[in-house]
């Protein structure tokens, strides 16, 4: 049973027969006119309660009045009685009757609230009940078992706040920490130095060299005769990679498409010269990123001058604007928002119709000053250890990235997802046993461009892959936990399915799913091709609670993603930690198989 999860007996103890007497004796004693005792006129009332007294006591019971009151004795004496209540007279009966109703409803209250309890406690299918454990779970050690139970108990502490107190420090201290920047430098040299504080760690730096992109002054402005001055500034920002537009920027018309079979359609004879503007229905990231990824190179085929794409979030964020990597073309490419695309293409399609001479077709004016330096800078992943117990050359390795885009601070993608990784690091370290395996943290640098750091890792590490028990990866947010993508054996996910069911199923986190449903990750898909079992952290949409490898699932992560609104307060403290539990519950269970 977690700790949180122990509910109060739901009835208190009666108070002692001994103690009523003595108070009601007290009260009688404090009285200084006692009335003249008088008999029930109801002869009936008198009979139908003397039969229930001796139906109870087995003794006949004596009554007196005192103020039109009724009292009830059960004494040895004929003069002697204890006062154990006053009745009015009129309801003699009744108010006899009613007492010992009331005692038997409270009676059956307490076997009711007893059942609940008991329910509560063995019944609940989401505690934890040994007797119900798989094979699997039986045959794990009771030391294991008791250390994950642990950790479990942690994430309903909610006095622990540490993973969530650290990201808001370090992102507001240093803000986004784009890769090559001074941010990221510093961010990562702060993280090192805060987690060797910590007891039981060792946090250092492996260097990575990367390239410098930096996106300079931009601008859209979009001329509308008929508004005042003639145009509207419209937000934008340049796609990572991109390529700049001439100093004095490129003005052209506009044409919208809504796939690359319709761009294909209009050929040159439609789209040379002009600015392409991709725009389509949000049906699913994996559906709609390649308009971002690859929208100026297949433009540029056909004589484009430069690529607009409406910003890849769900179709609730009409005006937010996403950043994001973007195939480096010989032709401009930014994004804007879902309300400006539509805006454009409505101008396209009145005057297309020609209705009015006031309906003209979309120009636009972009100008990026963006400069990109390969190979520029040596810079660094961020690396955290808890050695084993047993074999601390074997690594269960948890991650997530550290680099961000340069809009927002990236709280949310992915510092929560390395934050995760290192409190769940933490709570093990925390722990009186620790694993047999060592739990290794990285943080990666580079993820959102090349995976230059997951790249680096794997070629210094190389002659070490075969000690990696196991990768997890969280980069789709941390929310509430939900569980795991899994690429690995059949056995192995057998095994975990088991534990889900058993143990992790209390904070909800205890599902498995395939990896065709969810990758497991970008920077550990190098160690998943070379055989390291590997698994995706997957947490729950907080809107709707919608399963992972669904539409609804991603709505609310990609509201936020890569955007200016990728602040602190997107993150729940206390979803953080029981993620972190979680994560952390997982990790000791694989690294002590």
């Amino acid at each position: 049973m977690i700790p949180d999860e122990k509910k109060p007996i739901p009835w208190g103890l009666p108070p002692l027969r001994s103690e009523v007497i003595a108070k009601q004796q007290q009260q009688q004693e404090d009285e200084t006119d006692a009335a003249a005792i008088k008999v029930v006129d109801n002869e009936k009332a008198q009979q139908l309660d003397t039969a229930v007294d001796q139906q109870n006591t087995g003794t006949p019971s004596s009554k007196k009045t005192v103020d039109g009151g009724c009292y009830y004795e059960h004494g040895s004496g004929a003069d002697g009685y204890t006062a154990l209540g006053q009745h009015g007279t009129s309801s003699g009966m009744g108010m006899s009757l009613r007492k010992r109703m009331g005692v038997f409803l409270v009676g059956i209250g307490m076997l009711s609230g007893a059942a609940l309890y008991v329910h509560s406690c063995v019944c609940d299918p989401n505690a934890i009940n040994p007797s119900m454990f798989s094979a699997a779970t039986r045959n794990t050690s009771a030391g294991t078992l008791e250390a994950v139970q642990q950790l479990l108990d942690g994430g309903f502490d909610s006095s622990n706040t540490v993973a969530w107190d650290r990201l808001a420090e370090m992102t507001d201290l240093y803000g986004h920490r784009m890769t090559s920047s001074v941010a990221y430098d510093r961010s990562a040299r702060w993280v090192v130095r805060t987690a060797n504080g910590d007891s039981g760690m060792q946090a250092y730096m492996e260097p990575v060299f990367v390239d410098e992109w930096r996106r300079g002054h931009e601008s859209l402005r979009l001329f509308v005769p008929t508004r005042p001055g003639g145009r509207v500034q419209i937000p934008m920002l340049g796609l990572g990679n991109s390529v700049p537009t001439p100093p004095a920027g490129v003005e052209a018309d506009v044409v919208p498409v809504h796939s690359f079979e319709e761009l294909a359609r209009l050929g040159n004879q439609t789209i040379a010269g002009k600015v392409v503007l991709f725009n389509f229905p949000y049906t699913g990231y994996a559906n709609v990123g390649r308009f971002r990824f690859q929208g100026a190179a297949e433009a540029e085929k056909y004589g484009a001058r430069a690529v607009l794409v409406r910003t890849l979030a769900p179709d609730t964020s009409f005006e937010s604007v996403h950043t994001g990597s973007s195939q480096r073309a010989h032709i401009p490419a930014a994004s804007i928002s879902l309300a400006d695309a539509n805006f454009i293409e409505r101008m396209y399609v009145r005057a297309r119709a020609g209705v009015s001479a006031k309906h003209v077709y979309p120009r636009v004016k972009l100008t990026m000053h963006s400069q990109l330096r390969k190979h520029a800078k040596k810079s660094a992943n961020v690396i955290i250890d808890v050695k084993g117990a047993e074999s601390p050359e074997q690594i269960v390795l948890l991650s997530g990235h550290f680099d961000s885009w340069d809009v927002g601070v990236g709280a949310m993608d992915d510092g929560a997802g390395a934050f995760l990784a290192w409190e769940a690091a933490r709570m093990i370290a925390q722990l009186p046993r620790r694993p047999k395996r060592s739990i290794r943290v990285v943080m990666w640098n580079n993820e959102e461009t090349f995976q230059r750091g997951a790249k680096a890792y794997y070629k210094k590490h190389k002659d070490e892959i075969k000690n990696h028990w196991f990768a997890v990866e969280s980069d789709s947010g941390v929310f509430d936990p939900w569980g795991l993508a899994v690429d690995a054996d059949e056995r192995l996910v057998g095994v975990l399915r088991s534990y889900g069911a058993d143990l992790l199923k209390v904070l909800g986190a205890g599902n498995i799913t395939s990896s065709n449903v969810e990758e497991p990750g970008e920077d550990i898909a190098i160690l998943c091709r070379n055989g390291v079992p590997c698994a995706g952290f997957l947490s729950r949409n907080p809107e709707n609670d919608a399963p992972p490898g669904t539409l609804p699932w991603e709505t609310h992560y990609f509201r936020h993603h890569h955007a200016n609104s990728d602040r602190i307060e997107i993150i729940d403290k206390h979803q953080l930690r029981r993620s972190a539990a979680a994560l952390a519950a997982w990790s000791y269970l694989i690294a002590d198989m």
